[in-house]
């Protein structure tokens, strides 16, 4: 047995810790199930790592019998930090380093399936996001190719005659729904057959027919025939998904004691970090795992809690669990990241969504509260003064036209004022985001971009798509123009005088007035591209470069009999080989190869524009080559901008913080309000519509807001998640925030009014009374 401190200070000994009043009191722990809630800033990293070494230290684990602390995080950069900070405070200490294990939720499960002794570890293949996502949709292909009457019922009665973008975004649809029925069901452990069954017995009836399935629940049948081909499509593969990985290990836990005891043999303590992002698998497997008398710790934040809307994860959860009888629950209160000033604002927030938001529901389950506290005097980490701090609050006519470029060029101006420090731009929306990358290109901007799917990864699908358009499409004038713009060698990206600028323009213009592109494309014998193009309109210049781009589409028309992945392979040959950045265009042109080769086969009817249809989504940024969230771990650097959403800011810390697009578009004042991707179809959430039905089904409640439909019940969710991605966003912040939003937005090339979120106004009196003078809008 390893030594023991001889007193809870022993751990303070070799290296002098100034320790908070409130992390002494959770370092007191000795065993039993303890919550800890703590503050945005608050150190629950460090203070998880300390006492997993004074655990060790005080000999509550036997190294002699190879036990370990048992430390369950999100991210494996989370692991790599817990692991050193543990290590360090071991062999300050004079400690071995040992007598730890930290894994990540889906390493925990597959080392619990490993132990089980039933698949060997190293024969387990699970697949990552991006390979479950092909398998779903592939899944959903094939059953609507099999069922497309079915399918196509969910449609409006009144149009009859669909175009392919109804039918592309129907698809897409009927794929994120299954995806959420499917993480709802696998977090409740129901299978696709189990889900089948209680179809056909929910009314007591003998009949098993499946017509009689289908009229009694369309939709559960057709998402459960969906879910069915995923796990054979998994199975083919011979592997599992995450929540597969999860369920399986739970259920070994459920059914082999034996396990168990081992297991809690060799982690006799659990320690949960980020309790706030758990998801129900999560906790039974750590409740099994645990046993009903063992050593729990789990720490989080129920108010930084913002993946509840597309996940299985919800506050709600971690909440229950600081609130049962049998946990001590402890709360790490103070935070010395941000100055007094922004720590307030983050607190106003808090406690009037709690006390005054219009919405009852939101009022109740929004936030915890808990307000953050500033760091006591002498703390090692003393908060920014409020006289090196400021906090403001921007209104803009327009989005698109000012508060964006704008935005780009504060920060810029920000930059070099204080190239000491570390500045973000965190916005709502990729596309936002997107735009905002544009304007700090243009400015020249030292940046690092953290948007999901690169900026050329959407430039290099763009390029593909418009000639795919016109190759599908001669007739399509507006493809044409795409095309050229798209075209490394041929379109004016960013011109070097005002004259070159001039004459782009007046080529855009051109090519709008061409009404017939074939006799462009492919003119007559004997005529030439001028004798087609309008009198007066065309310089010998702009005939040249006319002749440029109708040769080289000219030559790609070739590549039309090709398989569509060799189609693209080619043009993608043709248009990047010989430029800067070859081999990484071209392996992104590999990427949308394959994936629309996936696209074909999943769907053998879809011809060329239907399958431009779909890489649209990519080109746009809606869709990615890759979902999987970039885990290599970050750190913003001094005097270089950050761009990012507010999502992925979350773990991070910038001196400076600009928070973008905060009106009442992205945070709904109401159940009235405008709220973003509401869908005509299936109560306007089919998501919602989905997960409320399999609930009802299973379990004979629908599982949600007493008094509301499924869909406002969602929105609900949406205001507290959007509220609370607020607080995160202002709680990025040491020494300095702005908060924007505009009066007016572009959407699709529609002009419209964009109200202001009722919140907006809390934070702007707030500023009155802390500052009067300026009131936060200089």
């Amino acid at each position: 047995m390893l030594a023991h401190f001889s007193n809870m200070n022993d751990l303070t000994t070799p290296s002098p810790l100034i320790l908070r009043p409130a992390q002494e009191e959770v370092l007191a722990y000795r065993g039993g199930r303890m919550a800890v809630s703590a503050v945005p800033g608050s150190g629950k990293t460090f203070t998880l790592s300390l006492l997993a070494a004074r655990l060790i230290g005080d000999g509550r684990v036997d190294l002699a019998s190879d036990q370990q602390v048992l430390i369950v995080t999100f991210l494996n950069t989370s692991v790599d930090t817990f692991r050193a900070r543990i290590r360090k405070r071991l062999l300050e200490t004079g400690l071995s380093d040992a007598g730890y294990d930290v894994r990540t939720l889906h390493s925990l499960s597959l080392e619990i399936v490993r132990w089980a002794g039933e698949t060997p570890g190293d024969e387990l293949i699970v697949l990552d996001e991006t390979q479950s996502r092909q398998t779903l949709e592939a899944s959903v292909d094939g059953w609507i190719n099999d069922n497309t009457h079915l399918w196509e019922a969910f449609l409006p009665e009144s149009n009859r005659e669909y175009s392919p973008q109804m039918i592309a975004g129907w698809r897409n649809t009927t794929v994120n729904m299954a995806a959420a029925f499917i993480r709802a069901a696998k977090n409740d452990r129901f299978g696709p057959e189990a889900i089948l069954m209680s179809i056909r017995d929910q009314y007591d009836s003998p009949t098993k027919e499946e017509e009689t399935n289908v009229a009694r629940s369309p939709l559960m049948y057709m998402l459960a025939g969906i879910y069915g081909r995923y796990q054979a499509g998994l199975a083919r593969q011979g592997g599992l998904d995450y929540d597969d990985l999860i369920w399986r290990a739970a259920d070994l836990l459920d059914h082999r004691p034996d396990l168990v005891n081992g297991l809690q043999n060799r982690w006799p303590f659990v320690l949960e970090d980020e309790a706030q992002d758990s998801i129900p698998l999560q906790e039974i497997l750590l409740d099994r795992l645990i046993g009903p008398d063992g050593n729990w710790v789990r720490v989080g934040d129920p108010n930084q809690a913002i993946t509840s809307t597309f996940t299985a994860a919800h506050p709600r959860f971690f909440s229950k669990f600081i609130d049962r009888p049998d946990v001590t629950a402890k709360t790490l209160p103070n935070s010395g990241r941000s100055a007094p000033l922004i720590i307030g604002a983050a607190n106003a927030i808090l406690n009037w969504t709690i006390d005054n938001h219009p919405v009852p529901e939101v009022r109740q389950d929004a936030f915890r509260r808990q307000d953050i506290l500033p760091t006591p005097p002498g703390d090692a980490q003393p908060n920014p003064l409020d006289s090196e701090a400021d906090m403001r609050i921007r209104v803009y006519r327009h989005r698109e036209d000012e508060e964006l470029p704008a935005v780009a060029q504060l920060a810029m101006e920000y930059v070099r004022r204080h190239p000491q420090h570390t500045i973000a731009i965190l916005v709502p929306t990729h596309q936002m985001g997107y735009i905002i990358a544009q304007h700090l290109d243009k400015f020249k901007a030292d940046y690092d971009n953290l948007l999901r799917g690169s900026s050329r990864e959407r430039e290099v699908a763009a390029a593909i798509h418009a000639v795919l358009s016109v190759l599908a499409n001669p007739l399509d004038t507006k493809a044409l123009q795409a095309t050229y713009n798209a075209l490394p060698e041929l379109g004016v990206m960013e011109s070097s005088s005002e004259e070159e600028a001039e004459d782009a323009s007046r080529f855009q213009v051109l090519l709008r007035s061409i009404y017939q592109p074939e006799s462009i494309l492919f003119p007559k014998e004997g005529e030439s591209i001028d004798d087609n193009l309008p009198t007066g309109v065309a310089t010998e210049d702009s005939i040249n470069r006319l002749e440029q781009l109708a040769d080289f589409l000219r030559s790609s028309f070739d590549l039309r009999t090709l398989p569509i992945d060799d189609m693209v392979l080619a043009l993608a040959d043709r248009l990047f080989t010989g430029q800067d950045g070859q081999e990484r265009d071209l392996a992104i042109a590999y990427q949308i190869a394959a994936l629309m080769r996936q696209w074909r086969e999943a769907q053998p009817d879809w011809r060329l524009p239907e399958l431009v249809i779909q890489l649209q989504s990519v080109a746009a940024g809606r869709r990615t080559l890759s979902t999987m969230r970039d885990d290599s771990g970050y750190e913003p650097k001094a005097g270089r901008i950050t761009l990012a959403t507010q999502h992925s800011g979350k773990g991070l810390e910038w001196d400076a913080v600009f928070l973008v697009g905060i009106d009442g578009q992205w945070i709904p004042s109401s159940l009235e309000s405008y709220f973003m991707g509401v869908n005509n179809l299936l109560g306007g959430d089919p998501n919602a519509e989905a997960t409320a039905q399999l609930s009802y089904l299973m379990h004979g409640e629908a599982g949600i807001y007493p008094g509301r439909t499924a869909t406002e019940s969602a929105h609900i969710e949406v205001i507290c998640e959007r509220l609370r991605l607020l607080y995160v966003g202002v709680t990025r912040a040491r020494r300095f925030l702005q908060i924007s939003r505009s009066r007016a937005t572009r959407s699709r090339n529609r002009e419209q009014e964009a109200e202001p979120a009722t919140v907006m106004g809390v934070l702007y009196r707030y500023l009155q009374e802390r500052r009067p003078d300026d009131g936060g809008n200089p």
